[in-house]
Formats: C-alpha cells, sequence, structure tokens
C-alpha cells in the first residue's frame, strides 16, 4: 500500500483563499445585519452640513451677497429637542481666510430679546434654512475662504470661494 502523497502548496493555497472568502463574506453578513437591524446607525445622530454660495461677483466698495444654506439632520430614531438663548443664536457664523485667520462674523446690530427659543426635530428628519449673509469688501477679497457656522447649537463648517 501506497502512502498517502502530501498535500501540493498550490492545493493549500486554494484551501486559505477559500477560508478567508468564507470569513469575510461572514463578516460582511454581520455587519449588514446590524446596519438593517438598526442595532448600528453609521451616521452621527444629529448631523449639520453648510452650503454657501456668492450670490453676484464682487464690485467695489457694494457688500458681498452670499447665501448660507443649512441643514440639520436628525439621525436618531428619537425626538430631539433644540433650544437656542434668543433668537440671534439660533444662526450665528464667522468667516476665516486660507491661512485660518479670521475675517470677519455676524453683526450684532439686531436687538435680541432675552426669551429662550425652542424647536423639535422629528426622528429621521431635516430641517433647511436658508439665511443671507453680506461680506465688508474692505475684508473679503476675491479668493478661498472657510465659514464656520453654529445652527440650533451645532456647528460645521464650509469652503467659500469668492469671485
Amino acid at each position: 500500500m501506497a502512502a498517502p502523497k502530501p498535500p501540493s502548496p498550490a492545493s493549500e493555497l486554494g484551501q486559505r483563499m477559500i477560508n478567508m472568502s468564507v470569513a469575510m463574506i461572514a463578516i460582511v453578513g454581520v455587519i449588514a445585519y446590524f446596519l438593517y437591524t438598526g442595532a448600528v446607525e453609521p451616521d452621527e445622530p444629529v448631523q449639520l452640513t453648510v452650503n454657501a454660495v456668492q450670490r453676484d461677483a464682487a464690485s467695489g466698495e457694494k457688500s458681498i451677497p452670499m447665501n448660507v444654506d443649512v441643514r440639520l439632520e436628525n439621525n436618531s430614531k428619537e425626538r430631539i429637542a433644540l433650544t437656542a438663548p434668543n433668537q440671534c443664536e439660533i444662526f450665528r457664523w464667522f468667516l476665516t481666510d486660507s491661512k485660518n485667520e479670521f475675517v470677519q462674523s455676524q453683526s450684532d446690530e439686531a436687538a435680541c430679546t432675552q426669551v429662550t427659543v425652542s424647536t423639535a426635530l422629528d426622528a429621521h428628519r431635516a430641517m433647511n434654512e436658508s439665511f443671507p449673509v453680506e461680506l465688508d469688501p474692505n475684508r473679503v477679497r476675491p479668493g478661498e475662504y472657510r465659514i464656520y457656522v453654529r445652527y440650533w447649537g451645532h456647528e460645521a463648517n464650509a469652503p467659500v470661494t469668492i469671485r
């Protein structure tokens, strides 16, 4: 009777590849299961996104008009309460240059009554709002900037190109 032939290196490699493939499929399956059942939420519970767009090109001494669009998303399973100390604190902003140096911020010309403002954002819902912003042409020149925004206590930033 002949002795059994040892496995060839090619068949060992094939067996290892099959074992690794099965393990990877199992891992992906477990992750998919937890995401599908909601046991794991891939996003932050509350996410703020900002998009700033210059409406008109800068011209001389006129202020530079810009729209700042904000989107606040509640990715959680529960309703969240949003509060601000007053109406003026719901939306705040400031602008920095490409070196992260302060350029301009929101002016506080409007009088705000010191009354707490509150609302709620339902689970898996979003709220969108657009705010007009006027940039000072003595401070802001054409170039690359970054706007930092606080909206209902949540913060985000976005690049801005002034033309």
